[in-house]
């Protein structure tokens, strides 16, 4: 079976290698193949360059204002905090990138208004676009999120093969660059708090939380919470992590009862590191603002523009597939039911449901005092829950839209389910901790947002992993079959003509 043996880990894997000439070499060339796909990663972020659009001008004025009037501005349309927080610092740092980031806040269309391109101009600060460390703050993110992506490919095998390629599709899919890593939205700050997390998962679920390693399982876990509780104030529905890792952690207990009291030490200290990240604001929130949570306002907002999706037809919910589908898909859908159908769900245009939601949030908020707008949303999501439920499922494959196990074939699936289901239970184990947060986001995102696909980031670690697992296999396999053939190919006549291989 593909990866039947229990893999060594990453710190023994480099430990008991010979100290022989040849091992040297090997770890020079892999080493040279990360830094490699490191430098491949940066070098596309300056290929594509900044791609800041609408989406970045509500977080850029945020920034700017916190900046400005030194505190957080107040106001039922408040975020959660650190995003902001990480832009201020760096234009306290260098004052050029706080002057790129004041012309964007002027020209992006969200600021402006009236621009015929929903981007806005954009190329008026082209000038200043690199001439500050913004830029290349941004770079650096990513090259981190693609780092971890291929420490959970060694995670998940423990060779160094699976590493390699499980960062060449993470860099191969691009989405760390067209869906946040070249933008100032909050997923440029989400790429390595989300991976490091999901790699910390990883490597507690592969090391069992073994008593003999409990200092260091015990550090893995304080870093996965801080990690969680940063991502939490990065963008609310990463919270709701928060309350889903104590309930699979107790499903844990249920499968390896032998270790229910080390999984149970585990969760504590995940969730009181996380804690101690985020308790700040909630107290600052409560006693401030008189309200428990993360946000005041933003969960109803974004509900009641979700809810507005549940009026679409049955011609709407099946041109939903193909036209967020990525590539072609929106021509497809054209074609296939009608200019008329895909309007509703097209992004551009003004018959789009999200701006309906909009206007009726707005009816509400007229007529509905704060506190129970969110009831209000809840109660009617809750009286067309069926409805709610289907509409749901496009809306997260529209998650899905601008990964490229969508955008390049079912193929790569068929690939992820191989991986997974011929996998030893290392293999299994270590991919089901990987895939289980995004997913879950994906679903939190669908069911309560319009889900966007920037919002499902993190679904390219476990899909890349997932595919780089079978391809390994199958590259190692034709390997071996050729080396094989390469043995038993019979030596040329000593002086006459060489029909095979060179010795």
């Amino acid at each position: 079976m593909p990866g039947g043996t229990r893999a060594m880990t990453l710190a023994d894997g480099f430990r008991n290698v010979p100290r022989t000439g040849k091992a040297h070499w090997k770890r020079f060339l892999h080493a040279l193949v990360f830094l490699s796909l490191l430098g491949l990663q940066v070098h596309y972020a300056f290929e594509r360059g900044p791609r800041d659009t609408v989406d970045a001008g509500w977080y850029i004025g945020y920034a700017l204002s916190t900046l400005h009037e030194s505190q957080l501005p107040r106001g039922p349309a408040e975020i959660v905090p650190l995003y902001p927080l990480w832009l201020v610092m760096w234009m306290r740092v260098d004052p050029d990138y706080r002057n790129y980031l004041q012309c964007l806040r002027f020209n992006l269309n969200y600021w402006s208004g009236g621009k015929k391109h929903r981007d806005g101009d954009r190329n008026l600060c082209e000038h200043l676009r690199l001439d500050n460390v913004g830029f290349y703050v941004q770079a650096l993110l990513g090259a981190v999120g693609t780092g971890l992506v291929w420490l959970a490919g060694w995670l998940v095998s423990g060779r160094p093969t699976v590493a390699h390629l499980s960062a060449f599709f993470a860099v191969y899919a691009g989405l760390w660059l067209y869906q946040g890593g070249n933008a100032h939205v909050p997923e440029s700050l989400v790429i390595p708090l989300f991976a490091g997390v999901n790699v910390c998962l990883a490597w507690l679920v592969l090391s069992g939380v073994r008593r003999r390693a409990r200092l260091r399982t015990a550090a893995v876990a304080i870093t996965c919470g801080l990690l969680l509780g940063a991502l939490a104030l990065v963008r609310p529905p990463y919270e709701f992590l928060l309350a889903a890792l104590p309930a699979a952690a107790a499903a844990w207990m249920l499968r390896d009862r032998a270790r229910r009291r080390e999984i149970a030490a585990v969760t504590a200290w995940i969730m009181i590191s996380a804690s101690l990240v985020v308790a700040p604001w909630l107290v600052r929130n409560y006693t401030e603002k008189g309200f428990v949570g993360f946000t005041e306002g933003y969960a109803a907002s974004i509900l009641h523009e979700r809810l507005a999706f549940n009026a679409m037809t049955w011609r709407q919910w099946l041109a939903a597939f193909p036209l967020w589908s990525g590539r072609g898909g929106y021509r497809s859908a054209r074609e296939w039911f009608g200019p008329e159908t895909v309007a509703y769900l097209s992004y551009g245009r003004p018959e789009y449901y999200a701006w309906r939601g909009i206007e009726e949030r707005a009816r509400m908020q007229a007529i509905v005092a704060p506190e129970d707008q969110l009831g209000v949303a809840l109660g009617r999501m809750w009286s067309d829950l069926p409805k709610h439920l289907a509409v749901s499922l496009p809306l997260a494959w529209r998650g899905m839209e601008q990964t490229w196990v969508i955008r390049y074939g079912s193929a790569l699936w068929l690939l992820v389910i191989l991986g997974f289901a011929l996998g030893s239970r290392r293999n299994r184990s270590v991919l089901a901790a990987l895939a289980f947060c995004p997913f879950f986001i994906l679903a939190v995102n669908a069911l309560g947002s319009t889900s966007l696909p920037r919002y499902s980031l993190g679904l390219l670690m476990p899909l890349s992993v997932g595919v780089a697992l079978p391809v390994a296999w199958m590259v190692e396999g034709a390997w071996n079959g050729m080396h094989r053939l390469w043995k038993r190919a019979p030596a040329p006549p000593r002086g006459g003509p060489r029909d095979g291989p060179p010795p």
